[in-house]
């Protein structure tokens, strides 16, 4: 029996779809054959309001005498993820790309647009010929905010005059509360669902509970949402290699999951990018809260012998299954694959001792410690960046720990694709060292640090490049100062 995406729960899945991200991306359709998929994502419309899709191998075709993409087997398997109950839904924008409005007139227009080349509207160029989506949604990590409401509101608009199906607006903004492209958008228009990047950040589910920061979300979600209802998604990489930081195991992400689902109402589900580099153990651990009861499988049997489900604990044991709950004002966590009772922060106690039919549950171990540092010197900083071309670049806070620290650098071409050789020179705040970069080679002088890419590993033309650093620091963490 299938079962139609419900926007109202909070154990739904999203996937973003689009990127090739592992370069083994399959069809569309294979993914929508996964009955843990309620949410696809496709990525990217990475140029508007002059159209440039890119869905890597999945449609590479164009429309006779134009560069706007053609993808009828993308529209066959639209369609036949919609008759398996998934929601299929459009992502603007991305990493890279020439996008924005130049204005509220222009944005109007623009819903205009996407009405009718991707929803019930008319168009002659159709990229889906007659797959109609369900839905649109802003990942903006560049330009001004201008327009965007009036954007959501037109479009908004005419999902109002087609009563045959639900259609959604979604945002991916990254976890710094508030997100520096969106926030202004995100107070005064709809939305159904925040998709919100828990990656690439100091707030992301790599440094729960210290910095992880689903509380400001669910309570921008509570107070400032125009839609009270809105449900805000646990946002990850889908395996380590599909970050620069934030990526956790499957057993890890459960915990998280559970822990914020009996804290926050908000809570809509779990997003991970993307369906092609979606790490397997994840993928088994995530099924356990699907249907929000551990589940008595051979995989979880044989694999997984404890599980969580808000205050409830399960034990395999010998075969059979011991389930019961924790004591009162304590949850189960899972550390590593064993289940464990604790308090919301951590703190150790000799009441959580649970046992009972040959088996017993352990106190949770003690939180990693992590540096004393200042929260806005950690919020992503933007800047135009001087060279021979239009770029910009960005600075993202990643792990910190004691005094070393990770920081991930953005580079993104505002209009052409620069080659595979490349270099960027920045200053480091006061008392910082870099110890290596993810990407290039680094060298540094005083306080200035230069990266150089390794042109025999890049692809000859990028419009974005991505990498992370690691060094130390003495005092408080900041970020450089562009």
């Amino acid at each position: 029996m299938l079962t139609a995406f419900d926007v109202n729960c909070n154990s739904n899945y999203a996937s973003y779809y689009g990127q090739n991200s592992a370069r083994n991306q399959k069809a569309l359709g294979e993914y929508c054959k996964d009955a843990t998929e309620d949410v696809i994502v496709l990525a990217f419309m990475n140029g508007f309001p002059n159209i440039l899709l890119n869905f890597a191998n999945a449609c590479e075709t164009t429309f006779e005498g134009s560069s706007l993409l053609h993808c009828p087997d993308m529209a066959k398997d639209i369609k036949y993820c919609q008759s398996q109950g998934k929601a299929v839904i459009l992502s603007m924008g991305g990493a890279s790309g020439a996008y924005g409005f130049s204005g509220d007139s222009d944005a109007i227009a623009f819903a205009d647009t996407v009405w009718n080349m991707f929803f019930k509207g008319k168009a002659e160029q159709r990229p889906f010929d007659d797959a109609v989506l369900d839905g649109i949604d802003l990942d903006i990590e560049g330009g001004s905010g201008a327009g965007y409401p009036a954007f959501i509101n037109q479009l908004r608009t005419h999902f109002a005059s087609d009563s045959s199906k639900k259609y959604y607006i979604a945002a991916a903004p990254q976890c710094p509360f508030p997100d520096s492209y969106l926030g202004t958008t995100l107070n005064s228009a709809w939305f159904d669902m925040v998709y919100v990047q828990f990656y690439n950040n100091y707030c992301g589910v790599n440094a729960y509970p210290t910095w992880f920061n689903f509380g400001d979300w669910d309570n921008w979600a509570k107070t400032k949402s125009i839609n009270k209802d809105v449900k805000v998604f646990i946002g990850v990489p889908g395996s380590p290699s599909a970050a620069s930081s934030g990526y956790v195991d499957g057993a890890t992400l459960t915990s998280i999951y559970n822990s914020v689902r009996s804290k926050y109402s908000s809570l809509g589900g779990i997003m991970t990018w993307d369906c092609a580099i979606f790490n397997l153990d994840v993928y088994l651990d995530l099924n356990l809260y699907k249907l929000g009861t551990v589940q008595h499988n051979q995989y979880f049997h044989h694999h997984h012998t404890q599980g969580c489900n808000g205050q409830k604990f399960a034990i395999c044991n010998s075969g059979s299954w011991y389930t019961g709950s924790c004591p009162p004002s304590t949850s189960c966590y899972l550390n590593g694959n064993a289940a464990v009772c604790d308090w919301p922060n951590g703190r150790s106690t000799d009441a959580c001792a649970v046992s009972g039919g040959g088996a017993a549950l352990s106190k949770r171990q003690d939180f990693a410690k992590v540096s004393l540092i200042t929260r806005p010197n950690l919020r992503p900083k933007p800047a135009n960046a001087k060279g021979s071309r239009p770029t910009r670049v960005e600075f993202v806070a990643g792990d910190i720990v004691d005094n070393k620290y990770s920081m991930v650098v953005k580079i993104q071409s505002n209009k052409s694709a620069f080659t595979g050789n490349w270099s960027i020179a920045f200053t480091l705040p006061d008392g910082q060292t870099v110890d290596s970069t993810s990407r290039g080679a680094a060298s540094t002088g005083d306080k200035s640090v230069t990266i150089k890419s390794d042109p025999s590993s890049e692809e000859a033309k990028n419009m974005a490049a991505i990498f992370k650093i690691t060094g130390t620091f003495t005092g408080n963490y900041a970020l450089p100062d562009t």
